[in-house]
């Protein structure tokens, strides 16, 4: 069966829903700042999602270029939940300039150029660089409970940064006049990879916030 874009994202909103009231009920349980950077991850990007499906009633620049940045901003809050678990500094200044230079890239490439392709070239390479980020922020970081699973989650990072390169870099397969929503190949499989990337990401998360509360409560209680 092959799977569209648009079917995908319908898959993706539920998962992305689910986890992100999983993330907030950690954070309510334990405290953790970063369950809440991650719940926030979940919710804006599920809230991106739902902006792309509703290009029939929405402006584009809402459905398309504040959708696409929704989504790209809400890896680099997942970017920062890593780093406040692993202890290291936040650049918020900076990853929100980000966002806003994102957003007007996006916006002069829809608005400018009547072609698909340049839109998913700057899309992958911007998530790509997200995941190379995380994935070397997490190989080097100094405060991290976990290392076999340090382990996956670098690799799964790794991974996904060289899958969204690739689409970036072949981008110009794809036809100027295709909509972003029907398109296969390729673009829905790049999509798949991202939902099992929100799964596994989550889950790793969760069961890290959960032994790390739980590890520092039985020393409270020895001590």
């Amino acid at each position: 069966m092959n799977l569209d874009v648009g079917t995908l994202f319908l898959i993706a909103i539920p998962i992305g829903f689910a986890f992100s009231i999983l993330q907030a009920a950690h954070w309510l349980r334990w405290r953790d700042p970063a369950s809440l950077w991650w719940a926030t991850t979940d919710g804006l990007g599920t809230a991106g999602a739902v902006l792309l499906l509703s290009n029939q009633w929405l402006p584009a620049w809402i459905a398309r270029s504040l959708a696409q940045t929704a989504i790209f901003a809400s890896g680099l809050l997942m970017w920062l939940g890593f780093r406040r678990f692993a202890g290291q500094p936040l650049p918020l200044r900076i990853f929100a300039v980000v966002s806003l230079l994102y957003f007007g890239a996006f916006e002069a490439l829809r608005s400018f150029v009547n072609d698909l392709a340049p839109l998913i070239v700057l899309s992958s390479f911007g998530h790509g660089m997200q995941h190379a980020g995380i994935a070397l922020d997490l190989a080097r970081a100094p405060q991290f409970d976990h290392r076999r699973l340090r382990a996956v989650l670098v690799t799964v990072f790794v991974l996904q940064a060289l899958f969204y390169l690739f689409r970036s870099a072949t981008a110009v397969t794809v036809d100027s006049d295709a909509v972003f929503l029907n398109t296969t190949g390729l673009q829905s499989a790049t999509l798949l990879i991202a939902i099992l990337g929100v799964v596994l990401w989550n889950v790793a998360a969760l069961w890290m916030v959960n032994d790390r509360h739980r590890a520092r409560g039985a020393a409270a209680a020895k001590a």
